[in-house]
């Protein structure tokens, strides 16, 4: 308490505080002054010789002021009042502090608004925080059947942790991204299969209506019922305030409405949901391909599982129990190890999502953060060159008793002034720019890309991070100018004029490390677009070995149809024959995976004489596949109309090469394990097709099996329609043909071509911000070359003269500027390209067969570089050369 009064005794008073503090040191200097008189010596003296016994008043007051509660706060209020007021007398120097500060805290900060929303903000649910996601991962002897992700879980494992956890007060379970068609919408809609809980537990407001009712979930189809979101419900049925009890036939299913979500909840996923139906309708509204009934399937990863927290209850010790469930599980299965991962839920909690997110975050903070770097250092230049006309000041500083420690708080505590100032307009810009960039990525994404439910919110997090990195900025552009311009010779520096040349060559060569640091991070933001930029080309300009120019691309959803596999392979059927007959359609195919679709089937194959099977990528397609498409078959036939899946098979040249080195492929067996498992049945190998970029641009050499479409394959498989007179000629009329086999199919048709521009979209969208973040590193870089070379001009004008009255040539001086100024820049793009080289490797998926050491890229930034460096360089080198010697020699 005493500590306390003093300290608001200092702060609130502090003009009493001083009164005092003069009159006790000015009473002990009076003090010692009468002993040294009554000791004999003369007024004057006496006082002299107390002042010195004393140390001095001043120093006294410092003293005493040092130790006092609350010194520190004081100390600083007085850097902070002189660092203004000498930021005040340097105008220009503060703006062009300010705005490279506000430049790179607001694209950290708004690139910072945009992750944390994606990424790491919880659920947009009430107490977000109490709900986590529950996860598995499998370990030893595992045989599991996926159907999503294999981290999911099975119907009855939920029914299992739902029922014997003693941590959560409720645990729901859903079926993520379920494709459904609505009788009379024109569009597809993406929705969840939950348990009945499911709004229970997460507290999601319902705006009309109710959620589930327990007994809709008691049995398979006991409830035909379903939720709207507040979008489908205002875009479908216009917002019908009567739409409770009406009934919607999704996927030909006949559903009650039964609640409206409010319109703050889009679901649980990153992709927004449309509706929410109970999960025991599985079998009727999303019928799966795996064999057997998934609700009482209890080895099958299906499920999203999720829990609230009881009260008091924390995420280890959550975990913890859960555990104990996981391993009485195990213990059904010898062998098999579960480890759960149990976490506050995001939108990407998913183990597979959260390792993509995490990384493709890391990179673009880094990306900005390496633009931050690069505004540091240009502000550090600048407070180097400051320090070097201030030198005599802070040598006057240290000689009357000032401390190295103080003086270099006092420079920090004016970079965090100019951190601050530049952190909050920084602040305001990401503010009002991060929504903006998130709505322009989200407007690349592929053409009919489902709604995100990511939306940028400025809150505390954001004003906390932006706060941090102000502080982190401050202290890594201005402790080492403060650091160096505390630590020459005091006494050289007293006899200096403000004028005179800058003293020994350290503030240069920092200002050289600075410049080829900011170098080095340029070549890597540059050199990485570059390779971006590179690959994005390769991909639009690549021949992918098929035509992609003059084919339609037919989408429908079958299953959600309710077709079984008889049924849709008949449909196919008079859909070919039919699109056959329209004018200027020349070929149509089926296939169960169109090519760039960005999906991929694998099975394993087995060779004759084989023991073990040897996995490779397949696709099932009709007859006229390879001539619709364009792969021409370089030996062997194309499928009969009557050969099954298990009868023949068509390998690439890729595959023909791994399974047969050496060997003629046609004529060999392979056997593949489907669904049912086992090699009954030998194909084979009729025909070899040439190789083609199907799976992913620059994917040729992947090798693929082709098979015959067998009716199973058929309920999820898209037609294909060639024509040499274009898509425009032949797509308007495909829908017609379609609805008349069946009127309430949603057809959806688009060029072949757009698979590969929805490939490369996060491609396009990595080269824009690559771009983005190169070119203000650029900007930055060229500024900080284009101030340090003009200031280390200024200060050698006076040397200038000299040289050019002794005879130099001004092309020699230019020259000689030129040559240290780019000695830096050299240096720093020779580490920038040599570190770029290492940190290339991660973008090696976005580069479709550029290499990530490519030359082009490499050689080609190097060069653009150093040519803005010299452009910026030549302004100052080439106004050193007009300066009037006359003039130089006179200067100070």
């Amino acid at each position: 308490m005493p500590r306390i009064s003093s300290l608001l005794r200092n702060l609130l008073g502090r003009q009493r505080a001083e009164r005092d503090l003069h009159d006790e040191v000015g009473g002990y200097v009076e003090m010692l002054a009468q002993e040294n008189q009554a000791a004999g010596m003369a007024p004057g003296e006496a006082r002299r010789r107390a002042l010195i016994a004393a140390g001095g008043i001043e120093q006294v007051k410092e003293g005493v002021r040092a130790v006092r509660a609350g010194a520190l706060l004081e100390q600083f209020w007085q850097d902070l009042r002189y660092g203004a007021r000498m930021l005040a007398k340097n105008p220009g120097f503060a703006l062009v502090a300010v705005l490279t500060i506000a430049l790179g805290i607001g694209v950290n900060a708004g690139i910072f608004a945009i992750v944390d929303s994606a990424t790491l903000r919880p659920l947009e649910v009430p107490n977000a925080k109490r709900v986590v996601g529950i996860y598995q991962l499998f370990f030893g002897k595992v045989r599991r059947n996926v159907h999503g992700s294999g981290s999911m879980f099975s119907y009855p494992e939920y029914l299992e942790y739902r029922d014997r956890n003693h941590v959560l007060s409720g645990v729901t379970a859903f079926q993520p991204f379920v494709e459904a068609t609505l009788s009379g919408y024109p569009q597809q809609l993406t929705g969840s299969l939950a348990t009945c809980n499911y709004f229970e537990v997460l507290q999601a407001p319902i705006a009309l209506g109710r959620g589930f009712l327990p007994a809709e979930c008691a049995a398979e189809g006991a409830g035909p019922v379903v939720v709207l979101s507040d979008a489908l419900w205002r875009g479908a049925f216009g917002a019908d305030p009567q739409i409770i009890g009406k009934t919607v036939r999704l996927n030909r299913q006949p559903l009650t409405v039964v609640g409206v979500a409010g319109s703050s909840f889009h679901g649980t996923e990153v992709i927004a949901d449309d509706f929410w139906a109970p999960v025991t309708l599985q079998n009727s509204l999303a019928p799966s391909r795996i064999e057997g009934d998934l609700l009482r399937n209890d080895n099958l990863s299906w499920l999203v599982m999720l829990g609230r927290l009881r009260d008091g209850i924390s995420v280890r010790q959550a975990q913890s129990d859960l555990e104990v469930i996981a391993g009485q599980i195990d213990q059904r299965y010898p062998g098999r190890t579960t480890r759960l991962i149990v976490t506050v839920a995001t939108y990407f909690t998913e183990p597979e999502m959260n390792k993509i997110s995490t990384a493709v975050s890391t990179i673009v903070l880094i990306a900005v953060g390496m633009v931050l770097l690069i505004a540091c250092a240009n502000v550090a230049n600048l407070m180097l060159a400051r320090a070097v006309k201030r030198r005599r000041e802070i040598a006057v500083r240290l000689a009357i008793g000032a401390a190295r420690g103080r003086v270099v708080r006092q420079m920090l505590t004016e970079s965090l002034l100019l951190a601050l100032i530049g952190g909050g307009l920084g602040l305001l810009m990401a503010a009002w720019s991060s929504g903006a960039a998130l709505r322009l990525m989200l407007a690349n994404l592929p053409p009919g890309a489902p709604p995100f439910a990511v939306h940028v919110q400025p809150d505390a997090r954001l004003f906390l991070y932006a706060l941090l990195l102000t502080i982190a900025t401050a202290v890594v552009f201005g402790l080492a100018p403060a650091l160096q311009a505390t630590r020459g010779d005091v006494n050289r520096d007293l006899k200096v004029d403000a004028g005179a040349s800058e003293r020994g060559a350290g503030h240069g060569r920092m200002r050289g490390v600075l410049i080829a640091a900011q170098v080095a991070v340029c070549m890597v933001l540059l050199i990485g677009a570059g390779l971006l930029l590179r690959g994005l080309y390769r991909a639009q300009t690549l021949d992918t070995g098929f035509d992609n120019n003059h084919t339609a691309l037919v989408s429908f959803d079958l299953r959600g149809g309710g077709y079984d596999p008889a049924r849709a392979a008949a449909f196919h059927r008079d859909v070919r024959e039919r699109l056959r007959r329209l004018p200027g359609v020349d070929a149509v195919a089926s296939a169960m995976m169109t090519p760039l679709n960005g999906s991929r089937s694998n099975e394993g194959f087995k060779l004759e004489g084989d023991k073990d099977l040897r996995s490779f990528d397949f696709n099932a397609v009709s007859p006229e596949y390879f001539s619709v498409v364009g792969i021409p078959l370089v030996r062997g036939r194309t499928f009969l109309e009557t050969e099954k899946d298990d009868q023949a098979a068509i390998v690439s040249e890729a595959a023909a090469r791994k399974l047969w080195p050496g060997q003629e492929a046609l004529g060999k067996r392979i056997c593949a394990e489907r669904p049912k498992g086992g090699c009954s049945n030998w194909m084979a190998v009729v025909g070899v097709a040439r190789n083609a970029d199907t799976v992913r641009p620059g994917s040729a050499e992947v090798p693929i099996i082709y098979l015959p479409l067998s009716p199973q394959d058929e309920v999820r498989a898209e037609v294909l329609v060639h024509s040499k007179a274009g898509y425009a000629a032949i797509a308007p009329a495909i829908p017609g043909v379609l609805h008349q086999l069946d009127a309430d199919l949603l057809v959806r048709v688009t060029k072949l071509e757009d698979n590969l521009k929805n490939f490369i979209s996060p491609s396009q969208i990595a080269a824009g911000l690559a771009a983005t973040f190169g070119g203000l590193a650029l900007l930055l870089a060229a500024i900080g070359i284009y101030g340090t070379v003009s200031y280390n001009v200024g200060r050698r004008t006076r040397e200038i003269g000299i040289r050019m009255t002794l005879g130099a040539q001004p092309g020699n001086i230019q020259g000689m500027v030129l040559r240290q100024a780019m000695r830096p820049v050299v240096i720093g793009a020779v580490i920038g390209s040599a570190l770029c080289a290492v940190v290339s490797q991660v973008l090696s998926v976005l580069l479709f067969g550029v290499s990530p050491l490519d030359p082009v890229a490499f050689s080609a930034v190097a060069a653009f570089l150093l040519l803005v460096a010299a452009a910026a360089s030549f302004v100052p080198t080439r106004r050193a050369v007009q300066v009037d010697p006359m003039v130089a020699l006179r200067q100070e």
